[in-house]
């Protein structure tokens, strides 16, 4: 899992904040003052477009595309089909009937508490506590949610979705009925994708946007800082000193706010399990972990 290169986080941390102050209080306390402004900017446009970007991207185009997939999906197979095999390998040895199990899922009411009396009663005999049947149950639904959405979308949204179901697997039964027309997939696919992919697929896009938006705005920065105070022959003293290596300070943090940004998005768009960039890692920091739960929670 690479949580051996944590350190690796920290050491990004202080060597840009270093270097940020040791080259902005080098240029100068105009170029400084040029690039306080550029840097706050960036950082304002960024967190405040973007979200807005991201809404109308992600209505627009990205919602239907992961609907259209998950149809092609649906389509393609047999949720239920599956389900019955998943249960059937639970080691009760029953044997289950399609039109019952259609007729549990498809009505829609208590379809757990139904589904485990139904298996009760296949053979006579209790196959389970109804606990640890349920908690079986439901970690059927999360799996098969998880095979569902992994076949055309990212893994990161399939270990979302997976991780949602798990924790309220009573949002899940709602699905179920919605696959009562074989021939019209589309209200269940619709169900997936606005309950359990909205989320992740919005925070990809709006890292994308906000990563997008601070490049080219410090980009901008940087080219202006660079033209300004070329005729500026300013005599340094520890005042400007100080205040350059303040505002040094401050880009380093926006240096490092980006690359939690990029590594982010990264994970969103593969998932928690790479070999370096992932959340074991990136907890046992001292201080890198804080600028990545920031992006996160964001």
């Amino acid at each position: 899992m690479g949580v051996q290169f944590w350190w690796f986080y920290d050491v990004i941390v202080v060597a840009a904040i270093l270097v940020c102050v040791f080259i902005t209080i080098k240029k100068g306390i105009m170029k400084a003052a040029v690039a306080f402004v550029g840097y706050a900017l960036s950082i304002a446009i960024a967190f405040s477009f973007s979200t807005s970007i991201t809404d109308s991207i992600y209505s627009k185009t990205v919602r239907e595309s992961n609907i259209k997939k998950i149809n092609q999906t649906l389509s393609e197979g047999d949720f239920l089909d599956d389900l019955i095999k998943y249960i059937e390998n639970l080691g009760y040895n029953v044997s289950v009937d399609r039109r019952q199990l259609e007729s549990i899922c498809f009505e829609g009411t208590e379809i757990d508490t139904k589904l485990y009396k139904y298996l009760n009663n296949i053979n006579g005999r209790k196959v389970d506590e109804e606990s640890a049947f349920l908690s079986k149950l439901h970690e059927g639904y999360a799996s098969l949610v998880n095979t569902l959405v992994s076949k055309q979308l990212s893994l990161y949204s399939a270990e979302y979705a997976t991780e949602k179901v798990r924790t309220n697997p009573k949002e899940f039964v709602h699905f179920l009925p919605l696959l009562q027309d074989p021939d019209n997939t589309k209200p269940a696919a619709q169900f997936i994708v606005d309950t359990y992919l909205e989320a992740p697929y919005i925070s990809q896009i709006k890292l994308t946007v906000m990563i997008v938006l601070l490049i080219f705005f410090v980009l901008m920065t940087i080219f202006i800082e660079t033209a300004a105070g070329r005729n500026s022959h300013m005599e340094p003293s520890f005042v400007a000193h100080s205040i350059s290596g303040i505002i040094g300070l401050f880009k380093g943090f926006v240096i490092i706010v980006m690359v939690a940004v990029m590594i982010r998005l990264y994970v969103v768009l593969g998932s928690n399990k790479m070999l370096f960039f992932n959340h074991e890692a990136i907890d046992k920091t001292y201080i890198f972990k804080y600028f990545y739960n920031f992006i996160k929670d964001m």
